[in-house]
C-alpha cells in the first residue's frame, strides 16, 4: 500500500521509518523476492526505512533539458526529482528531434562508447551548440579522442588519469568561472561527503579553447585540471565533465546536485 508524507526538512540527510501492525504484532522490515529459474528463491530482508537527501539547490530559470542516456546511468531520474523538466532522447531519434527547443542537452556517461548511433548523429549535437545551445557531455573513454566527437581535441593517457580518493583536496583554479557561481555559489563545502571517487578518465592534454576551473589529484600525484572543461563553440557552450557527478547524484550528494545545476544554465562561456 502506498502512502504520502508531507513536510519540510533541513538541508542534509534524513531517514523516515514506517511500521505496520496486524493481529497484535508490529512489523518494521520487509523483503525483496529474488527468484530465477536457475536458483532457489531467496528473500532479502531490509528495514522499512527510507533515506532522503534534502538539497539546497537553485535551478536555472526557463529550463527545458534533453537527456541522452549513457551506460549504467541513473542521473536522469535524480534530475527529475530535483524538478528539472527533462525529455529522454534516444540517439536514433536525434535527427528527427527539434533540438532548438532545449535550453540544454545532456549526454550520459560513456554514451558514445555504447552507441554507434550517437557517434553517427553527433554533428547534430555540435550544430545545436554552434547555433547557441548548451551541450553537457559526461565522461567517456578513448572514444572521446576520435575526430568529430568533441569540438576541440583532447588526449588521454593509457591508463587514463583519475582521482580515486573521494576526499582528495580540490583547488578552485578559476573561482570566477560562471560554472562555479551561477545559479549556485560553489564552495569547498560542496565537495564534502562525496562517494567512490572525484573524477575519472581525465584528459592529460586539451586544446586551448577549453577553460578549466578545478584541479585535484590523488595523494602523492600531480593535480589534474581537467575535471570540467568548458569551451565556447559558435554561439553556444560545450561542457565536458570527467568530474564524477554521475556517482554523486544517485548517492544524494548535495554538492554534486548543485554543480550539475550550474552546468545546465547560466552565462555562455566566452
Amino acid at each position: 500500500r502506498a502512502f504520502g508524507v508531507k513536510g519540510s526538512l533541513p538541508r542534509g540527510t534524513s531517514e523516515i521509518s514506517t511500521t505496520a501492525s496486524a493481529k497484535g504484532r508490529t512489523f518494521r522490515s520487509g523483503y525483496i523476492q529474488i527468484e530465477y529459474p536457475h536458483i532457489n528463491p531467496e528473500r532479502i530482508y531490509r528495514p522499512s526505512t527510507l533515506t532522503i537527501s534534502a538539497v539546497d539547490v537553485v535551478l536555472p530559470a526557463k529550463m527545458n533539458v534533453a537527456y541522452v542516456p549513457g551506460v549504467g546511468d541513473n542521473v536522469a531520474p535524480v534530475l527529475q526529482q530535483l524538478g528539472v523538466p527533462l525529455t529522454i532522447v534516444d540517439p536514433d531519434d536525434i535527427p528527427q528531434t527539434d533540438l532548438s527547443r532545449f535550453s540544454a542537452i545532456v549526454v550520459g556517461p560513456r554514451a558514445y562508447q555504447s552507441s554507434q548511433s550517437l557517434q553517427d548523429n553527433n554533428d547534430y549535437l555540435l550544430s545545436y551548440v554552434r547555433n547557441g545551445g548548451r551541450l553537457v557531455v559526461q565522461y567517456g573513454q578513448g572514444e572521446m579522442q576520435r575526430p568529430g566527437i568533441m569540438p576541440y581535441p583532447i588526449t588521454l593517457k593509457q591508463p587514463a588519469e583519475r582521482v580515486t580518493d573521494e576526499n582528495a583536496p580540490v583547488t578552485f583554479t578559476d573561482p570566477a568561472s560562471p560554472l562555479l557561481n551561477s545559479p549556485n555559489k560553489i564552495t569547498q563545502d560542496d565537495f564534502k561527503g562525496w562517494v567512490q571517487e572525484r573524477a575519472t578518465y581525465m584528459p592529460t592534454t586539451l586544446d586551448s579553447h577549453y577553460r578549466t576551473m578545478l584541479a585535484m589529484g590523488d595523494p602523492g600525484e600531480q593535480p589534474n585540471r581537467a575535471a570540467i572543461l568548458a569551451a565556447p563553440y559558435g554561439r553556444g557552450t560545450y561542457i565536458y565533465v570527467p568530474l564524477g557527478l554521475f556517482r554523486q547524484l544517485p548517492a544524494g550528494v548535495s554538492g554534486g546536485a548543485r554543480i550539475f545545476a550550474n552546468l545546465l544554465g547560466g552565462n555562455t562561456i566566452r
